[in-house]
């Protein structure tokens, strides 16, 4: 490995801390845009909605030792400015600034300042400005940030080993993220089978399609309008959209053999042969088969499947295991 361990794990780190401020702006701002939905809180209740966002992004625990009850207002909190949560979107920029730090220069001048300026986006803000100024504009800039982060980091990096680190970041716990937009919409915001294809229902799968970005992708591509299977099949397996689990799990086994060119085959095989096995589960999986052999069992397995990547590289290149997975 011609790159210092401490160099690649802060790549590796910042890709993932950008990439999770990014999806955690998307879903707050569907949340909270949809619950002015006609219908949404006399069917599915706003309590509902808010707590399948926490439960989505895998915090139950830590909102229940902070917060007596889940609120509207609490939820934004926690998930935007609650320094608390490793995870909010500040705590993340936080830390996407501090692993870009140091590996300064694996950087370019344009990347660093895209970094420098979406942390200071967020810094001093508080929940009431937040809410202010407007939920909305507060989470388009952070996807706005986001997104001028990743163009200027792929068109001014050289595409040499850190930039392979920092992808892989990325394509982890882009990946992750999709199968819990998936999981929590298929089993928590549904509250009885009376749901399933009606008006709530198409207009929530909307909102998962929208919260990666893929609605008007999804509409390109089938004609016959929204439906469960079809926007599981889409998000889970469809190989041109860059954003769903098949497309990231391909681009992750590419850029993980770039990342690990080189180094020892006891380094590098345990986390390739994981994606590699994830990598053909997916190639020969159908949305009906995945749903009906348990849609939350196979996306848990695949969870868990990412964990193990994660942990393998942090156990094989980076100085010690991360605690911030």
């Amino acid at each position: 490995m011609a790159l210092l361990s401490r160099v690649a794990e802060s790549l590796f780190w910042l890709g993932r801390f950008v990439e999770r401020a990014e999806n955690t702006a998307r879903l707050l701002d569907v949340t909270y845009h949809g619950r002015l939905e006609p219908g949404t809180i006399d069917v599915a209740g706003a309590k509902n909605t808010w707590e399948a966002l926490i439960t989505t992004l895998g915090f139950n625990r830590l909102y229940a030792e902070l917060h007596a009850d889940v609120t509207e207002q609490g939820v934004i909190d926690f998930l935007t400015v609650d320094r608390r949560n490793p995870s909010s979107i500040v705590s993340a920029l936080t830390s996407a600034r501090e692993n870009a730090r140091g590996c300064r220069d694996q950087l370019s001048s344009e990347t660093w300042v895209a970094i420098n300026r979406l942390h200071h986006a967020t810094a001093g803000r508080n929940l009431h400005l937040i809410l202010a100024d407007g939920l909305y504009d507060f989470c388009d800039t952070i996807r706005q940030g986001a997104q001028t982060f990743h163009g200027t980091a792929e068109n001014t990096s050289l595409h040499d080993e850190g930039w392979y680190w920092l992808r892989t970041g990325v394509l982890i716990e882009r990946a992750d993220m999709v199968t819990r937009i998936v999981d929590s919409k298929y089993h928590l915001l549904m509250t009885s089978l009376e749901e399933v294809g009606g008006p709530l229902d198409r207009y929530q799968w909307g909102a998962v399609l929208r919260s990666v970005s893929g609605y008007e992708a999804f509409r390109r591509t089938h004609a016959g309008g929204i439906d469960a299977p079809a926007v599981v099949g889409f998000l889970l397996l469809d190989r041109k959209f860059p954003r769903s689990l098949r497309a990231c799990v391909d681009a992750l086994r590419d850029v993980l053999d770039q990342a690990t060119e080189g180094a020892e085959p006891r380094l590098r095989t345990p986390a390739r042969r994981e994606v590699t096995a994830l990598q053909n589960r997916l190639q020969f999986a159908t949305e009906e088969a995945i749903i009906g052999g348990g849609l939350h069992e196979s996306l848990a397995t695949t969870q868990a499947a990412l964990a193990t990547i994660s942990q393998a590289l942090s156990e094989a290149f980076f100085w010690a295991s991360s605690s911030a997975a």
